[in-house]
């Protein structure tokens, strides 16, 4: 192993192709060891039909020296990763020892399936989790952060999600570092939004 922090993003077929690219891309930016472990051998497809190539079998990896393991969303790739007992376990073993995990849109609803929010602070993708949930304490942030515990929304909130976890690991100035080239629009600055308010301020 190097001496670089590593991230594991698991991947199988049905990911949410935004979610795995954003966050790989960012991640690799800020100088992170990053490998897409495949649950299968061969190219692994996304939702919208992205084909990807993973770096290394899930197999291969699953007992290396891991920082994080990161889940994207995408239905039919949680629905395969939450039938995937050797991921389970290792995620089940991580939630133990107190090791960080980060889960994205519907990925955070397999965790809630073993029990691996309980006592947390979570979000997820709309329908995914139960707010009145008595598990957990259901938020509606972008990204949310408790403990070892990462959350995130969806496909709209992953490069807020890579960033944190950006920040989480290497700090705030590495996350600004990495942020200020994308030169990424606030609200207040989207070209949209102030073309809308002239509109409005012209009737």
């Amino acid at each position: 192993m190097t001496s670089a922090i590593q991230v594991l993003i698991a991947v199988a077929d049905g990911f949410e192709d935004m979610e795995v690219v954003i966050s790989c891309d960012i991640l690799r930016r800020a100088g992170l060891q990053v490998v897409l472990a495949g649950l299968e051998n061969g190219l692994v497809t996304g939702g919208r039909g992205l084909r990807l190539q993973p770096d290394a079998l899930f197999a291969d990896v699953a007992d290396a020296d891991i920082d994080v393991i990161l889940l994207p969303g995408g239905i039919g790739g949680v629905e395969r990763m939450a039938k995937h007992q050797p991921l389970i376990g290792l995620l089940q073993e991580r939630t133990r020892q107190g090791q960080i995990i980060a889960a994205i849109c519907a990925a955070p609803g397999m965790l809630a399936a073993h029990h691996l929010l309980d006592g947390r602070q979570v979000t997820a993708y709309p329908g995914t989790l139960d707010p009145q949930s008595r598990d957990y304490t259901y938020q509606e942030n972008a990204v949310v952060v408790d403990g070892p515990l990462i959350t995130s929304r969806g496909p709209g909130t992953a490069m807020d999600f890579a960033l944190t976890l950006v920040e989480l690991l290497l700090g705030p100035e590495k996350r600004q570092e990495t942020e200020a080239p994308l030169h990424r629009s606030t609200p207040e600055t989207s070209p949209l939004s102030a073309t809308m308010d002239n509109r409005a301020s012209i009737t």
